[in-house]
């Protein structure tokens, strides 16, 4: 036997790799290719240990071998090796031995043999004077030991911790009372509105045994589920005369204060919430099976309130909870303890100093104001409703508001309900002095400051002003109006009935998605409490709705169209009903109600209209279709099933594209134009709804006139009437491509090397931080981000250098802060998504090779950008799209680069789109997780090092079952289908289950239980359209949880993650994130001061040769008082937290992100859905400041339109003096339209001078 020290000092093994890369398998020969070593690292995974000293106790032999094989220094640093050591026992007659000095190693998978040599030889495992020696094992493993290399190993020191917290958390506190109430805006005061009171005589320790009839009550502190870790503080209530059982559970992220007291002998507990805790309830004395699965998988309920008294208050009174504990006992301790191992909010005193059972929601109260509001316009009414809801002020506080309120309406409703917003903005810093009335004047006020009468604001075509409801278990939340792209439905009927419809989404406490519970139940509760509304519809500020559709991404977020009847003067009497049957003829889908209601979405998608074609100029031509052919083997649907190569794909005419996009540009402010010799990138593909037809439609140089030619593939329903070509996206610039989770995990199984992933990732962070450095490198990287678009702050960039101003990147605070802010977010995506970019690599729209050009494996690419060369893709391209579930879902094609002089692709190179070939046994989208080409975008990679060697054969599946009536479908039906969809989308969960099962098997995306995931997640894509719930029970579940899937408000080495060996793992502690915050700046410069030495004269100059005026820049603070008031409401609109008081950063909301940490993945989705709401409404504001700060464009000359937006920046410096809120964010897009102008004046020049 020869250890791999002696062989390294024989020089058979080559040197260490370099630090910061994973150590690459060591070739066998440099062990020696007779020596048995060198086999076992392409052998089985159990080693023989050998040279081990007898005498010496087994628990210090295997802490001599963690510190080696688990250390963190060293060359192999990214990769501590998981092992379980078993020695032989010692021969009997050696009585001073404690073992043979023989025994067996066993590791966590084959690749961890090769980092095990790495390991020991750059640093022996030596104890005392013995250095232990390896050898290959032969024999087979046990099956206790093939099941161990499924289980993740977990640290002993992080284990220990873990049951140092189980230890210290398994105590229960008795409470004595539980009162939920209202805070008093002075912070003194607390008005008790409901209150539960409980045995004081209960023991210490629950148990069935009670003095009394009277309920008692217990708080403990509950991780979680292994696997689900939802973290929470539980009440649980219960009688032995009662037949339920009680709890209210706290999430614990949402607590975000604590507080202590003691009154007349009884210790408090005060706690405010950012969101209500949930209410359930279960039998008490339901008999048990000895079946863990069976007694407590979903034994519990989920309620809206405990009792009837409580709810009537719960929808105002539970985000703040005081508790009374036993004084002088041991539970008092407990939680103290036990609320600093969960790291809650730090104890303080309270300082409430006037508690009283109060009722503040009355019945009487609530219905005085509802009375109130209903004499008023709806809108008007809506904006009361928001006061009352979000508990901004009491009842009897809003009906002192009831005379100017009214005085206000005569003014004008669109000025009582900005006046209104702007109030709601207010109060939660309201001024006791200045006391509620004069408060709602002090909003009126600065909505006369606006200077111009509200009355004649209208959005943009194809954009309406939007009204939202979430649903909560306990309550309605109201938000609106905001400005959002509007649909075919909301432009029927014209702006003045937008009103009438409203988005409601249904969600669980805090916003986020109701999630799959193992103790909870949800599909009763959601059934009747989100049943109840879609089949009896809601009122909303006096004003009853009923349920009219959804869309197909609304459908995903648990968001419905709700409408309220009313009297059109074309139409006449419009309700839900009558808007579905104006919509089409949907007889061929009627009796599956999903597909029903899928098509019906297809009116609600959010579009731009754009132009008006006549019946003739659309054609109808043939799809693309040949006969599957599949191996024998295959079931009869498959072997009977067509494939079509051009579904959901159609031809427009050059002519007609143009004047869509000229269409477009209307309708859209104008952009720029930089100079006259810089062509326009034009799309050359649209993603478009025409009546019933929906896909997307490229551009063929062959068609002449106005003409679109469409398929039966993008046949969805029959709309005749329906002659507007609306426009969901254009395709004017490619996207970039980034890496993710799946993808990675794929990648890894398919062979592709961890270095790969890490030399990207590094040079991610590399990039990001050279950002801070240098603005054409920020303004690069904001736009492959999608960062401060809606600002334009990559437009800004860019000119930063070519007008003297980079010192404003380096040196002006805001500036500064929005970088910072860039590089925590970007390194957030990374750490906690593996979202990271791939240089050289795009994600484009595909299309069909209507010109019958390319051969089977054949793709044509060419990415053009606006201002550079186009980029013709040739050679080996790996193609994808998301999500990548199954192994083959990824493939290797030949891109075919610049195509010939003459041919169809050099007359028009479809930039930005991916051309599939039409030839070969199957369509290439097919083949890449079942896509087409009705919109779907695919990602190209040119990476070769992200090039696997080989390419799985692509999955097959069967169609999925529809659920078919044997009658027409009804509204009922679709609702009874929005309910089950709510209850079985397990969309999300079948993906995280496939991903943490993969990074557990051996044979990661290959194993045989993650290609049944893989099935199921085709089948529950489907589900939206076919109906048929999936299900995974009877799947096997990952119990262990890597680190990479750690909340970012966790610490991974708690004991409740594993290290993934995996790349994700690697990546993941790769990558610490840090602060967002910016460090201090050396050379700080003052923005007004810098930007006038930089470009007043030049402005002045042309200004005054001109006779245009720059004086006079107080004229436009009305734009900048709108400006703020708008930014205000979007702070608090998109917070992640629900209290009044949650507001996000004026930074946060030019660079569209949010900061704020998640506790979970339901949150984080959330956080993603609020910064795609966030952008689009920052991006509406932007574009009608800019509109307003230059004035009518068609009318000013440029010079006129340089002074106004000269004035506006004076204006922003001026409001800087006070610090208003705003002004740095204001004086940003001032900034950028000086500029703009300035290049169009430039480029003028240009033009007159040629």
């Amino acid at each position: 036997m020869v250890s791999w020290r002696s062989q390294r000092a024989r020089g058979r093994v080559s040197a260490e790799p370099p630090p910061q890369t994973i150590p690459e398998p060591v070739p066998q020969e440099e062990f020696g290719s007779n020596e048995a070593v060198g086999e076992s690292l392409s052998g089985k995974y159990q080693l023989a240990v050998s040279n081990v000293p007898r005498r010496v106790d087994f628990t210090t032999i295997r802490r001599a071998f963690e510190k080696v094989l688990r250390s963190r220094e060293g060359p192999n640093r990214h990769r501590p090796i998981h092992f379980t050591l078993q020695l032989d026992p010692r021969n009997p007659k050696r009585v001073e031995d404690k073992n043979s000095g023989t025994g067996v190693i066993y590791l966590n998978g084959k690749r961890f043999a090769k980092f095990l040599a790495a390991r020991v030889n750059e640093q022996p495992i030596r104890i005392g004077n013995h250095e232990i020696l390896f050898q290959k094992q032969e024999g087979s493993l046990s099956r206790a030991l093939q099941t161990w290399y499924g289980r993740p190993t977990i640290s002993r020191d992080a284990l220990r911790r873990k049951k140092e917290n189980q230890k210290a958390l398994g105590h229960e506190v008795r409470v004595l009372s539980v009162q939920f109430g209202v805070e008093g805006r002075d912070g003194e005061s607390f008005s008790i509105e409901w209150e539960g009171d409980y045995n004081p005589n209960a023991p210490p320790k629950r148990g069935r045994q009670q003095n009394g009839d009277k309920p008692q009550a217990y708080l403990k502190f509950n991780q979680g589920r292994e696997g689900e870790n939802p973290r929470s503080l539980q009440i649980e209530i219960s009688s032995h005369s009662q037949t339920d059982m009680y709890r209210i559970t706290i999430p614990m992220d949402q607590i975000s204060s604590l507080e202590n007291a003691t009154d007349v002998g009884t210790y408090f507990i005060f706690m405010r919430l950012e969101s209500p805790p949930s209410f359930e309830k279960k039998p008490q004395f339901s008999s048990l099976t000895g079946d863990p699965k069976k007694d407590f998988k979903h034994s519990w309920e989920r309620l809206s309130s405990l009792e009837p008294a409580h709810e009537r208050v719960v929808a105002f009174a539970s985000r703040a909870l005081r508790l009374a504990i036993m004084p002088h006992s041991t539970d008092i301790k407990n939680f103290i303890e036990m609320s600093y191992f969960v790291k809650l909010p730090t104890l303080k005193k309270s300082s409430l100093q006037n508690t009283a059972h109060g009722e503040q929601y009355s019945r009487k109260w609530l219905d005085d104001v509802k009375n109130m509001i209903a004499k008023f316009p709806w809108p008007i009414a809506f904006q009361c409703d928001v006061l009352l809801r979000h508990c901004l002020l009491l009842p009897r506080e809003i009906l002192k508001l009831k005379r100017e309120i009214g005085r206000l309406v005569t003014i004008g409703t669109r000025f009582a309900e900005e006046v209104l917003k702007r109030f709601i903005e207010l109060v939660p810093e309201l001024d006791e002095n200045e006391g509620i009335v004069g408060c709602l004047r002090r909003a009126e006020e600065d909505c006369n400051k606006l200077g111009i009468s509200f009355a004649n604001l209208t959005p943009r075509l194809g954009v309406f002003r939007s009204r939202h409801v979430l649903v909560t278990p306990t309550s309605y939340q109201l938000q609106g109006p905001e400005d959002e792209q509007s649909n075919r439905v909301i432009r029927l009927f014209g702006p003045t009935f937008e009103d009438r419809f409203i988005r409601v989404a249904f969600a669980d406490e805090g916003g986020t998605l109701y999630r799959q519970d193992w103790e909870v139940d949800n599909s009763k509760f959601i059934e009747k409490r989100v049943g109840t509304i879609l089949n009896e519809g809601l009122e909303i500020a006096g004003r009853r709705f009923e349920f009219l559709a959804y869309s197909g991404s609304g459908l995903r977020q648990h968001s419905v169209w709700f409408v309220s009847p009313f009297v059109h003067p074309n139409v006449g009497e419009v309700n839900a009903q009558k808007i579905r049957d104006l919509l089409g003829d949907f007889s061929r889908v009627i009796k599956c109600p999903a597909r029903y209601a899928a098509r019906i979405s297809q009116a609600f998608s959010a579009t731009d209209p754009s132009v008006e074609v006549k019946p003739d100029e659309i054609e109808m031509i043939k799809d693309v279709e040949t006969e599957a052919q599949l191996q024998d083997g295959g079931s009869e649907e498959l072997k009977a099933r067509k494939y079509v190569w051009t579904d959901g794909h159609g031809t427009i005419s050059p002519d007609l594209a143009d004047e869509i996009w000229a269409r477009l540009c209307e309708i859209r402010p104008k952009r720029v134009k930089i100079s006259a010799e810089v062509e326009e990138v034009r799309p050359k593909a649209y993603q478009i709804r025409l009546g019933g037809y929906k896909g997307v439609v490229s551009v063929d140089y062959r068609l002449k006139g106005r003409l679109i030619q469409v398929r039966p593939s993008m046949d969805k329903f029959e709309a005749p009437n329906s002659l507007i070509i609306e426009i969901s996206d254009d395709f004017r610039q490619p996207r970039s491509m980034y890496l993710n989770r799946p993808l990675i995990m794929l990648l890894e199984t398919l062979g592709v090397k961890h270095s790969a992933f890490i030399r990207l990732q590094d040079k991610a962070i590399e990039t990001a931080k050279a950002a801070l450095n240098d603005p054409d490198v920020s303004a690069d990287l904001m736009k492959m981000y999608d960062l401060g678009e809606a600002f334009e702050l990559p437009n800004l960039f860019r000119k930063l250098s070519r007008y003297r101003l980079q010192g404003l990147h380096s040196g002006d605070p805001f500036v500064r802060k929005l970088l910072s802010f860039s590089l925590y977010h970007i390194k957030r995506e990374i750490k906690y998504h593996a979202r990271i970019p791939v240089p050289g690599s795009w994600t484009v729209v595909g299309v069909a090779d209507v010109h019958d050009q390319l051969e089977d494996g054949e793709i044509f690419a060419c990415i053009h950008q606006q201002g550079k060369d186009p980029i013709y893709l040739e050679g080996p391209i790996l193609i994808c799209r998301s999500p990548t579930i199954h192994p083959g879902d990824v493939q290797l094609v030949k891109a075919i680069g610049k195509p010939k002089p003459g041919s169809a692709y050099d007359i028009e190179n479809l930039a930005n789109t991916v051309v599939f070939s039409v030839k070969g046994k199957r369509p290439l989208p097919s083949c890449l997780g079942g896509g087409d080409l009705d919109g779907d975008v695919y990602y190209l990679i040119t990476n070769t090092a992200l090039h696997p060697t080989n390419c799985e054969k692509p999955a097959s599946y069967e169609d999925a079952k529809r659920h078919i009536l044997d009658r027409d479908s009804t509204v009922k039906d679709i609702t009874d289908f929005v309910i089950e969809y709510m209850t079985h989308d397990n969309l999300g969960l079948i993906g995280v289950n496939h991903l943490r099962l993969a990074d557990q098997r051996p044979e990661g995306v290959l194993d045989k239980d993650c290609l049944r995931y893989a099935k199921l997640h085709s089948d529950a894509v489907d589900y939206p359209k076919t109906g048929k719930a999936v299900t995974i029970d009877g799947m096997p579940k990952p119990s262990y949880i890597p680190d990479w899937y750690c909340p970012e408000s966790s610490d991974p080495r708690n004991g409740d993650y594993y290290e993934s060996y995996r790349a994700l793992g690697v990546l993941f502690r790769g990558l610490q994130l840090g602060d967002p915050e910016p460090s201090p700046i050396e050379q700080p410069v003052i923005q007004e001061d810098f930007i006038r030495d930089a470009l007043q004269d030049k402005v002045l100059g042309i200004l005054n040769n001109h006779g245009d005026d720059p004086v006079g820049g107080s004229s436009f603070e009305f734009l900048f008082a709108r400006f703020s008031h708008e930014l205000k409401y979007q702070c608090a609109a998109h917070s992640l937290g629900q209290s009044p008081n949650s507001r996000l950063d004026e930074g946060e909301v030019v660079i569209g992100t949010i900061l704020r940490k998640t506790a979970a993945a339901n949150q984080s989705r959330k956080r993603k859905v609020l910064m795609d709401r966030l952008a689009k409404q920052s991006r509406e504001l932007v574009k009608t400041t800019k509109r307003d700060i230059l004035g009518d464009r068609s009318v000013l000359s440029l010079k006129q339109q340089l002074a106004r937006a000269w004035n506006c920046l004076e204006v922003a410096w001026e409001k800087a003096k006070d610090n208003e809120f705003g002004h740095k964010s204001f004086a940003l897009v001032a900034l950028t339209s000086v500029l703009d102008v300035l290049d169009e004046i430039k480029a003028a020049k240009q033009e007159s001078s040629v």
